[in-house]
């Protein structure tokens, strides 16, 4: 891992020194110092990037960073923990990341990707890790990716970290792709290792799906990259969409929709009952529109799975969706600002959906997020945002033993990309 990053640093100063070297050139040049020709000279004995392997066509570093501030309040209603408001506050590094992408030829590309951010810190520093093989032929058309990464089960959850309309993702997001409950762990969605296929159907346009055999463990998981080649059980996943544009008087309507489905014969673990493993299966549906600035995005999930905790084995069936809808305007030379709504809701089916900031858990939950994001330029975005949560139907499997519960939070970011 050292040697990684180690590698990454010593590119990126390469590229830094290589760009500073260049404008001074370009400078001495109008000033009639140097001419074209030995400025060029120059440039060629200048700091430059050499790939290990001749086949490398090319190498692209790419990151970025966001922090945020974060103020909470949880307050518990009615029920026998009623309490006075329970406030956290404070500063955190969410996401640093740090990329290289190299194109080895014949089709061959890798990607390695760290994060040393917050987020990052329970898999090793790793975000994504791929080795990628294009492929074209008469019927077959796609990617194929051996590593780590995300499987399609969630649109919200498959967005990039740094792509988020709202800052934060949802509770419904969470809950069905990184589940985690008391004493358990639900390996379902997010990061994992394992065989991916990308493909698009050729003979109509804008059809796409996916496949994958995983792991079956997940980033829900402690140690999950090191315990990954354990796990008793593969998962399987499977997804197809459509995605186009259409013109509404003069102007484009880009939509997409689809459906992602999955099923892991031992993705439920708990810890408590024999280190009993249960099965899951799920399904989400989603369908996104952009037109003229305004982005609207709809996604339901419903999972099943066996409960072996409290429920002796019999499923659960929680559902629950997001609505999220925002539009982007033009504010000249100040850049664009974008307003943010969304909803989001679960039924966790006798399960536990948890409070994010108290830890303690129910049947039902419901939040609302406002926020607005700012584009100072397309690489520096700064967002603020306020969401509120309801949490009712006190959960047995948790201990939460309350009848209600509201949240309030106000979230402030600042995110860098290069």
């Amino acid at each position: 891992m050292k040697k990684v990053i180690i590698s990454l640093l010593v590119a990126g100063a390469a590229i830094a020194a290589n760009a500073q070297d260049k404008a001074l050139l370009e400078t001495l040049v109008k000033k009639g110092m140097l001419t074209q020709q030995e400025a060029a000279q120059i440039a060629k004995e200048s700091v430059a990037v050499t790939p290990a392997t001749k086949s490398t066509k090319s190498i692209k570093i790419f990151g970025g960073a966001q922090g945020w501030y974060t103020w909470a309040e949880d307050s518990v209603k009615s029920g026998n923990n009623a309490q006075n408001p329970q406030q956290e506050s404070g500063f955190t590094l969410r996401y640093v990341k740090l990329g290289v992408e190299a194109d080895v030829g014949a089709g061959w590309s890798a990607t390695v990707v760290t994060d040393f951010g917050t987020e990052g810190a329970g898999r090793n520093y790793l975000d994504k890790v791929v080795a990628s093989k294009k492929i074209d032929l008469d019927y077959i058309n796609g990617t194929l990716q051996l590593g780590l990464r995300k499987v399609n089960m969630g649109y919200e959850q498959n967005m990039c970290d740094f792509g988020q309309l709202a800052i934060e993702r949802s509770i419904a997001t969470n809950f069905f792709t990184r589940g985690e409950g008391l004493n358990e762990s639900r390996n379902f969605g997010s990061r994992t290792v394992g065989v991916f296929w990308d493909g698009n159907i050729t003979q109509v346009e804008g059809l796409y799906y996916s496949l994958a055999v995983t792991s079956g463990l997940t980033e829900s998981t402690d140690d999950f990259l090191t315990s990954a080649q354990n796990s008793s059980a593969l998962s399987f996943y499977a997804s197809m969409g459509y995605k186009n544009v259409a013109e509404i008087n003069g102007e484009a309507l880009a939509y997409d929709f689809g459906v992602n489905f999955g099923y892991a014969p031992q993705g439920m673990y708990n810890t408590v009952v024999g280190d009993s493993r249960g099965s899951i299966w799920g399904i989400n549906p989603y369908a996104t529109f952009n037109w003229r600035g305004l982005t609207f995005i709809a996604e339901f999930f419903l999972q099943q799975y066996e409960d072996y905790q409290f429920n002796n084995g019999i499923c659960r069936t929680p559902l629950g969706s997001n609505l999220t809808v925002a539009y982007k305007m033009d504010i000249g030379e100040w850049g664009a600002i974008e307003p943010v709504a969304r909803w989001s809701y679960v039924y966790a089916n006798g399960g536990a959906v948890y409070s994010e900031f108290s830890g303690l858990g129910f049947n039902q939950a419901t939040t609302g997020y406002i926020g607005v994001n700012w584009y100072a330029t397309p690489s520096v975005k700064t967002s603020l945002g306020y969401e509120f949560g309801y949490f009712d139907q006190e959960s047995i499997s948790a201990g939460a033993l309350c009848d209600r519960l509201y949240s309030n939070s106000v979230r402030a970011q600042v995110q860098v990309l290069f």
